[in-house]
């Protein structure tokens, strides 16, 4: 199964605009207003594709109804860690012309408490041979060893860790326990200070990984895994529409195609291609978290896979 944690929620709103011109005032259709965050829009997307796991947050009381409600419809199992905090906001602007900006409330500051009841929640859902994806921002003043502790004893219960986050807490896990890392190209260049894509993953797979998986967009990704191997995947063609949600759509393949696995067991040919047709699949809906069966059948044709020593 495989157990998303997502520690800064967000009440995730979209609006559809012409275009986005700054200075003006626009008039608005709002096209959705659902339970984001990284890793709720990973499970939405498992949700989607009939993918058992359970998702996992910390929302505040007056939002608590709200994620109840949107994630029954949207058929995730979610597990809610009660908060004093309020849960934040993140607007989306989508243009016509296929642009998206992303305006993110920071979130509050989540006590202490809670942290040990979400660190227990995760921990009384996860079993061996699961996997757990931590993914997002984190709320401010985070303690700087509770995801570190979280991961390290996920690790030593037999869970595959896969991480699509950065700061310093990224790194700080890798030195206690192996984990898949899902940056994007600028992430994994801030993590590394290394421009190529390739070499930031060897970097980061240095550092400890046992595999990393760079996104670049509708340029596709990049794999390198502990043992050397790498590969590269794209789209045949970019696709049109509302990039926001891809890069969770990919971090939710990988899951589904790791979940259970022994990672030397791993057939990153068919993950990688699963990987970049449900994320270009997410490209072609208005919100995050959401793909489309149908689509994703006609798009894992269209991937092309490169092997490179």
């Amino acid at each position: 199964m495989i157990v998303t944690f997502t520690p800064n929620p967000a009440i995730d709103v979209t609006y559809a605009v012409p275009s986005l011109l700054v200075g003006e005032s626009h008039r608005v259709s709002v096209t959705g207003t659902h339970a984001g965050g990284k890793g709720l829009n990973v499970a939405g997307v498992l949700a989607s594709m009939g993918v058992d796991h359970v998702a996992v947050a910390p929302i505040g009381d007056g939002e608590r109804d709200f994620f109840i409600e949107d994630a029954a419809q949207r058929g995730i199992r979610l597990q809610i860690v009660e908060s004093p905090v309020a849960t934040r906001r993140s607007v989306a602007v989508f243009g016509a012309d296929g642009h998206a900006t992303v305006l993110n409330e920071q979130g509050g500051v989540l006590p202490v408490a809670v942290w040990d009841r979400v660190t227990d929640a995760v921990l009384r859902c996860c079993s061996p041979g699961d996997v757990l994806a931590i993914a997002g921002s984190l709320p401010p003043a985070t303690p700087e060893d509770v995801l570190v502790e979280l991961c390290r004893e996920a690790h030593r219960a037999g869970v595959l860790l896969v991480i699509d986050g950065r700061g310093a807490w990224v790194e700080d896990v890798l030195a206690v326990a192996p984990a898949l890392v899902k940056p994007n190209a600028s992430e994994a260049t801030s993590m590394t200070g290394l421009a190529d894509p390739t070499d930031a993953a060897r970097a980061l797979v240095e550092q400890g990984a046992w595999a990393a998986i760079v996104s670049r967009g509708a340029e596709g990704l990049v794999l390198v895994t502990a043992d050397g191997r790498v590969v590269q995947a794209s789209p045949s063609s970019p696709g049109a529409g509302n990039a926001t949600g891809a890069g969770d759509a990919l971090t939710a393949a990988v899951c589904a195609g790791i979940d259970g696995r022994d990672p030397a067991d791993v057939d990153w040919t068919e993950v990688l291609r699963t990987g970049v047709a449900w994320s270009a699949a997410a490209v072609r809906q208005t919100l995050a978290g959401v793909i489309d069966r149908t689509d994703v059948d006609a798009l894992l044709e269209e991937v092309v896979l490169l092997e490179r020593s």
